[in-house]
């Protein structure tokens, strides 16, 4: 099974893409396309569709800046992005939901633009000096104007586990959540850390359960706005659970159980090919461990 926003159409184009030049000339051919962004969400057209439009249309458009963001190339084809300024097109619904419904191609695609353009709204100015920072190798890197430091798109790596014990595994919910709804665990990485060492902590932190073992599963890009999901089936040790703050609630699952959940109304909501944390579901209750 293919997770949504893996498997990317694109070459980045490493080695020509901080040639100006070059650039110029992508942004300039018949076959360059622009994704266009209305705020965090794609924006629509007159149709209501995604607003994918020729690379050169746009130079009539009021764009946000640094303007066209470079994605990369689509066999050959170039592929841009651009954030639209407010009021100018109606935004698209959630992200979440156009990513749902994009041909697996532009949803790669679409999370590329995304992180890029978020990263931008997010960098105008130099995190060293507070200069204003200009963009190079079509937006793909800024450079501050005053202390010269460069700065790069920002991944932000991320554990997400399904932790189990037996023939039971453990899953949680948050107040947010649609009512009934609950998922695997996840959290950030922290400096100095394994990425075993972060499912362990992690798992300790949401639930107090040590970890006994972790293997690795997989990985996807996440555009909200721009993490690195890395998925793990973690065997824990069995016991009672005491959810932190973050958590509504969290508790054992039989197999029974999970495939009640997520074979009704509410796991029909997501689709099983959108993010890892379906996936290690899956797996577990295909008896993958």
């Amino acid at each position: 099974m293919k997770l949504t926003f893996t498997d990317s159409p694109l070459d980045f184009a490493g080695l020509q893409r901080g040639d100006k030049d070059w650039i110029f000339d992508q942004q300039s051919s018949r076959e360059a396309q622009a994704i266009l962004f209305a705020g965090a969400d794609l924006a629509l057209d007159e149709h209501g569709e995604p607003m994918v439009v020729p690379a050169r249309r746009t130079r009539m458009l009021p764009l946000k800046s640094p303007g066209l963001v470079f994605l990369g190339l689509e066999e050959g084809k170039p592929w841009f992005a651009g954030a639209l300024e407010e009021g100018v097109a109606q935004a698209g619904p959630d992200f979440r939901i156009s990513a749902m419904q994009a041909p697996p191609h532009l949803a790669c695609i679409f999370a590329r633009a995304r992180s890029l353009l978020m990263w931008h709204g997010r960098r105008r100015f130099c995190s060293n000096c507070g200069g204003e920072n200009t963009p190079s190798d079509g937006g793909t890197r800024l450079k501050c104007q005053s202390c010269e430091m460069e700065h790069f798109p920002r991944v932000d790596p991320s554990v997400i586990m399904l932790p189990w014990s037996g023939d039971k595994c453990v899953m949680g919910r948050q107040a947010s959540w649609p009512e009934g709804l609950y998922a695997t665990l996840a959290g950030f990485m922290e400096p100095g850390e394994t990425i075993e060492e972060a499912c362990a902590r992690e798992t300790m932190e949401e639930i107090h359960r040590p970890v006994i073992s972790a293997s690795y599963v997989t990985s996807q890009p996440w555009p909200f706005p721009s993490s690195l999901m890395i998925g793990l089936m973690a065997e824990i040790e069995p016991g009672e659970l005491i959810p932190d703050d973050d958590l509504e609630d969290a508790r054992w699952f039989t197999r029974d159980e999970v495939r009640a959940l997520y074979e009704g109304e509410m796991g029909q909501k997501f689709p099983k090919h959108f993010s890892i944390s379906r996936l290690l579901i899956e797996r577990w209750l295909n008896g993958e461990t």
